[in-house]
């Protein structure tokens, strides 16, 4: 989780997230999971990173149960559900609602489509929050998922979790075809009542890399990154929205040397950051495939054990996670950065574009 604007707003809080996973990270040292409890999905997005493949076999009811029992014994880390689709898994609510009668933060991902029947049970669950992908207006929404009318299904869904007082998240990924849309999904999210709106740099897995045509540039993301300051930052543009920013940990870097460079102290900023490094691999975070293999990352396929038989615990100690997690380890560019121990790079892309985790980012903006 990259916050922009809590880093550079001068607030020291931690939101809730945060501290569930500070919490559960000083208890057994992983403090967040991404669990794609399926691949099955009832879209076929043009940058989805699951792609073509047919979908894996599946964890049982029983077996999720004892996932969630790993997850427990690891201090309830702050937990993701998403797919695929989640909701297209019959056993959803047994497994939502037994995380939620253990007491663990959950967010559920979902593409929106299937809310309208889901809406009050999620509600009476009392999820935290529900994250929802949103490209543009409709023409560009439906074009992105390959499915006519998901868009008017998504404002149907943002209106009825509004309407229930659910927590909500609005995401979207930064794709060149993306980029014109993002002050529309902004206002969308405002109106909708959404406190986060997470940005997603476009990783080149699955149908994504067929989108060579749509990757960002780093003259883009700067552009991105200059709009956010003067309107959110400095100014105070949609000022209940919180910019969370995922897979693109120099972005933080980038805006802390703009303020700086204006004439902003950002010494309170650069102490969080070398409190906490921003890439999260290695650093706590684990993700669980739709068969309980725990990976670095649900965009690489590089396997530390399955949450069936091992301890979250001992996972984190394999000594790949550890070099993942050392910053000293890195090579490259990253390696010689004086931001190596606050951003430490994507290692999701350094591993996409070289194969090597421990790689430079070529997506880092500071190079």
């Amino acid at each position: 989780m990259t916050h922009l604007k809590s880093l550079f707003k001068e607030d020291d809080s931690l939101s809730a997230a945060e501290r569930v996973a500070m919490g559960s990270l000083s208890i057994s040292g992983v403090s967040s999971v991404i669990w794609v409890v399926t691949e099955k999905c009832n879209l076929r997005c043009i940058h989805c990173y699951e792609g073509n493949r047919e979908p894996q076999r599946e964890l049982s009811t029983e077996e999720a149960m004892r996932v969630i029992d790993r997850l427990y014994d690891a201090g309830k880390p702050l937990t993701f559900i998403s797919g695929g689709e989640p909701l297209l898994r019959k056993d959803i609510y047994s497994i939502l609602g037994r995380l939620k009668e253990l007491g663990f933060r959950v967010i559920l991902s979902t593409n929106g489509t299937l809310v309208d029947k889901a809406a009050e049970r999620l509600a009476s669950l009392e999820i935290d929050n529900i994250a929802i992908p949103l490209y543009g207006p409709q023409e560009s929404h439906d074009s992105f998922t390959r499915m006519r009318g998901s868009h008017e299904r998504v404002m149907r869904a943002l209106g009825l979790l509004r309407d229930l007082g659910m927590g909500l998240t609005v995401k979207t990924v930064v794709a060149r075809s993306v980029i014109p849309n993002l002050e529309y999904i902004f206002q969308m999210a405002q109106e909708f009542g959404a406190r986060t709106i997470y940005l997603c740099d476009l990783i080149m897995v699955g149908r994504a890399t067929l989108l060579t045509q749509e990757l960002p540039s780093k003259d883009d993301w700067r552009r991105i990154l200059d709009w956010i300051i003067e309107q959110m930052i400095l100014g105070n543009e949609y000022p209940e929205i919180e910019v969370d920013i995922g897979l693109h940990p120099s972005t933080a870097i980038y805006v802390m040397e703009s303020l700086r460079k204006k004439g902003y102290d950002v010494s309170e900023a650069e102490a969080k950051m070398r409190k906490r490094r921003l890439s999260v691999e290695g650093k706590g975070y684990l993700s669980i495939s739709p068969t309980g293999d725990i990976l670095i990352s649900n965009y690489t396929p590089i396997k530390l054990g399955n949450a069936l038989n091992d301890d979250l615990r001992e996972v984190i100690r394999h000594p790949l996670y550890r070099a993942v997690g050392n910053s000293s380890k890195l090579r490259g560019w990253c390696g010689s950065c004086e931001y190596r121990d606050m951003c430490g790079g994507s290692r999701v892309k350094a591993y996409i574009y070289s194969g090597e985790l421990l790689g430079e980012d070529p997506t880092c903006l500071l190079h």
